[in-house]
C-alpha cells in the first residue's frame, strides 16, 4: 500500500470560511503526569501533533518514577510515549515497536502503571481515551491474530515457501478486513469523534471512496475546521480530481520500456489500454497474471492491449525475471518510478493515485478512464472481466 502526503486547506467541499473561521478553537495547555510503578525508567519519549496539525517530538527525565509533559493542542490528538531504561541504547525499531499510544485532551491528565507492560498503561482525563480503549477491546482478538501471521509469514519468507506466503497474505487480509468493519461501525456511530476524525486517515487507502465520503459528510462543522477534518477533505478532492479516477483522461506518460524501447500513452489512443500496477514481490499481482494472459488472449485481437506498470525501481533484475517467469512478456512493461526518487514528478504511481498493489485501470480508445480495479476507488477483478465482456462481446 501507498500513503501520500496530506494536505491542509481551509476551503474545501464548500466548507465556508467563515464556519472555518467561527468553530476554530485557539490552542489549549495540556498537562500529563506520570505516576508509574515496577519496573524503573530515566527518560520518557514522546510524539504528539500540535494545534497546527506538526508533530512535536520531545523527552523528559523520569524522576523518583514521575513525570511531566505539557504542550498546546486545540483537540483531542494522538500522542505515542515509550521509555528508557538506565544505560539502554535506543533504537528506531524499540521506539516504534515497544510504545503506547494514547489520546491528550486539552487539561490535566494521568498516565498510570508498569513501563514494562507499557500496553497496560491507564491513561485517564480524556474522553477520546475512554473511545479509544474501547475500540481497541473490541479489535484486541483480531490485533492478536495479526501478530501471529506475521510471524508466520516472516517464518515462511525465510524458507521461500511461496504457496505459503500466499495464505499467510490471505489470512492477514481477512485479519485486517474484519477490523475494518469493526471501525467503520464506530466511524458511522461516533461521526463527531476525534478518534474517527484521526483513525479514517489511515483507511484513505483501503476503503472505498463513497464510505470515506459518507464519514466526512457526516461530520459537523468543528470536525471539519479541524486540521484532520481539513485533510480528510483534501485527500477527497484529490481523489475525485485524480488523473488515475474514472471519468477523467489518463494523465499522460512517456518512458523507456522493459527492452529499452520508447513508449508513451499517446501511442495507444484507438485501443481499449489496461494499466496493470504491479510489482515482482507482490503475491497477488504475480498470481493473478494467468488470468491476465488469458485476457490479453482473448481480446487483443479486438482492440485490448496493456501496459504493465511495475514498482520494482530498486530491483529492475527481479522485474525482468518475474516478466519472463510469468510469461508476461507478450504485453508492454515498463517501471513505474525507474531512478525511485521519492518526490519524482513523473512517478506513474502517484500520477495514477496508486496506493495498493495490484491496480488496474481500464482506458478507452479517446483516452478517458472508465475504470478502476482492485483499490478502493473502484470495482474487483471479477468487475474488470464484465466490462472487457460487455466491451468485446457486443
Amino acid at each position: 500500500m501507498y500513503s501520500m502526503k496530506y494536505l491542509v486547506m481551509y476551503f474545501l467541499l464548500g466548507i465556508p470560511a467563515s464556519i472555518v473561521a467561527q468553530v476554530a478553537k485557539p490552542a489549549q495547555q495540556f498537562i500529563l503526569k506520570g505516576s508509574l510503578s515496577g519496573t524503573h525508567v530515566d527518560s520518557v519519549f514522546f510524539h504528539y501533533a500540535s494545534d497546527t496539525g506538526k508533530y512535536v517530538w520531545g523527552a523528559k527525565p523520569v524522576l523518583n518514577n514521575e513525570f511531566t509533559i505539557n504542550g498546546s493542542i486545540s483537540d483531542p490528538t494522538k500522542a505515542v510515549i515509550s521509555f528508557k531504561t538506565n544505560g539502554e541504547v535506543r533504537s528506531d525499531r524499540t521506539y516504534w515497536e515497544i510504545k503506547k499510544e494514547v489520546y491528550l485532551e486539552p487539561g490535566k491528565l494521568t498516565l498510570k502503571g508498569d513501563p514494562s507492560n507499557i500496553s497496560a498503561l491507564t491513561l485517564t482525563g480524556s474522553k477520546t481515551q475512554l473511545e479509544f480503549d474501547e475500540l481497541n477491546r473490541q479489535t484486541a482478538d483480531i490485533h492478536e491474530a495479526m501478530n501471529q501471521v506475521g510471524h508466520e509469514f516472516d517464518q515462511y519468507l525465510k524458507e521461500k515457501n511461496k504457496e505459503k506466503i500466499a495464505e499467510s497474505h490471505a489470512k492477514y487480509q481477512n485479519c485486517e478486513d474484519k477490523e475494518k468493519d469493526i471501525d467503520y461501525k464506530f466511524f458511522l456511530a461516533h461521526p463527531n469523534s476525534y478518534l474517527t476524525a484521526n483513525k479514517i486517515l489511515s483507511y484513505i487507502e483501503v476503503m472505498g471512496i463513497d464510505s470515506i465520503k459518507q464519514v466526512y459528510n457526516n461530520y459537523n462543522a468543528e470536525i471539519k475546521a479541524t486540521h484532520l477534518g481539513e485533510k480528510l477533505a483534501a485527500e477527497i478532492k484529490k481523489i475525485d480530481k485524480g488523473a488515475g479516477t474514472p471519468g477523467n483522461i489518463a494523465s499522460t506518460f512517456t518512458a523507456n520500456d522493459i527492452d529499452g524501447k520508447y513508449l508513451s500513452l499517446g501511442d495507444f489512443r484507438g485501443k481499449y489500454l489496461i494499466l496493470d500496477f504491479w510489482a515482482s514481490w507482490c503475491v497477488p499481482c504475480r498470481k493473478g497474471n494467468p488470468h491476465m494472459i488469458v485476457l490479453y488472449n482473448r481480446y487483443k485481437s479486438k482492440g485490448l492491449d496493456i501496459i504493465g506498470v511495475s514498482d520494482d525501481g530498486t530491483n529492475a533484475k527481479a522485474w525482468k525475471n518475474a516478466v519472463v517467469q510469468d510469461n508476461i512478456g507478450i504485453w508492454h512493461h515498463v517501471l513505474g518510478n525507474p531512478n525511485d526518487k521519492r518526490d519524482d514528478p513523473n512517478d506513474l504511481n502517484k500520477k495514477y493515485g496508486i496506493r495498493t498493489l495490484p491496480t488496474k485501470i481500464l482506458v478507452d480508445p479517446s483516452g478517458k478512464i472508465i475504470g478502476r480495479f482492485g483499490d478502493n476507488l473502484g470495482g474487483t477483478d471479477e468487475d474488470l472481466d464484465k466490462i472487457l465482456a460487455s466491451i468485446f462481446n457486443k
